[in-house]
């Protein structure tokens, strides 16, 4: 049936009109003088959730998890944006939140029984996404990289997918010295980062031409992510890393 029209040009209106809406700005948050760095407390999570809360964003059912998301969230602006690993992702549904503009995808080894309108998922590895080059603006990644990931063929597929200025945002769990997982996680390899491991990662990323805004500050307080409080094994104590790259 052909359409109106009068409805055709309804929809054209408000098309035009959605590009004119305001971006809802958020100011930083007082616990994020830098991005480049370690959960040190439990009270950085009480912050960051209250942060998220304030502003009325979606916080992760992990509480832990918006230490993450109240750093990132206030640094993506428009274009489009690619979570890696990402099934249902909160990061995504807290931008749509902002209205950012731009194209959102995410990808992940599983589908999804719960679409979300305006997000489309991919199933596949992140390191080969055959989505097209310079086509994203933002890469967000969340507790991956220590599932098992190829730095040198992750760093390589962000390179290719990012724009230039484009910026790749990478949170994962940590300890220095390396502690050894005994048991795996989502059916995949689960090693906690160690200060060599995040250096591997950093140097790989460089090689691509993927450049941390600043210096990682390696100081940790304590093993935030404990038998108690999140950790999946009683014998395993860490806590979360955060690293922000750009193409130059």
């Amino acid at each position: 049936m052909n359409k109106s029209p009068l409805k055709i040009y309804s929809r054209i209106i408000a098309k035009i009109k959605q590009l004119f809406i305001p971006i809802t700005t958020v100011n930083l948050p007082s616990f994020k003088p830098n991005i480049c760095k370690f959960l040190q407390s439990k009270a950085e999570v009480d912050e960051a959730t209250a942060f998220l809360h304030s502003y009325g964003f979606f916080s992760h059912p992990t509480d832990a998890k918006n230490w993450d998301l109240a750093h990132i969230i206030p640094e993506i602006g428009d274009g489009n944006i690619l979570d890696m690993g990402g099934c249902n992702s909160i990061i995504l549904k807290n931008v749509a939140l902002r209205k950012i503009r731009g194209q959102f995808y995410e990808i992940d080894l599983q589908g999804t029984e719960h679409p979300i309108k305006g997000i489309k998922h991919i199933v596949g590895d992140l390191m080969d996404t055959k989505l097209p080059d310079k086509f994203f603006k933002s890469i967000t990644c969340i507790s991956v990289t220590e599932h098992g990931v190829d730095f040198a063929k992750f760093a390589h597929e962000v390179a290719r997918l990012l724009e230039d200025k484009g910026k790749l945002f990478v949170s994962f769990d940590y300890w220095n010295p390396k502690i050894i997982s005994p048991i795996k996680l989502f059916g995949l390899d689960w090693q906690p980062l160690d200060e060599e491991a995040v250096k591997t990662l950093i140097a790989e990323c460089e090689k691509e031409g993927l450049y941390l805004i600043e210096d990682m500050d390696y100081k940790t307080d304590e093993k935030v992510i404990c038998d108690g409080y999140h950790s999946p094994h009683p014998a395993m104590s860490y806590t979360f890393g955060l690293a922000v790259f750009e193409k130059r």
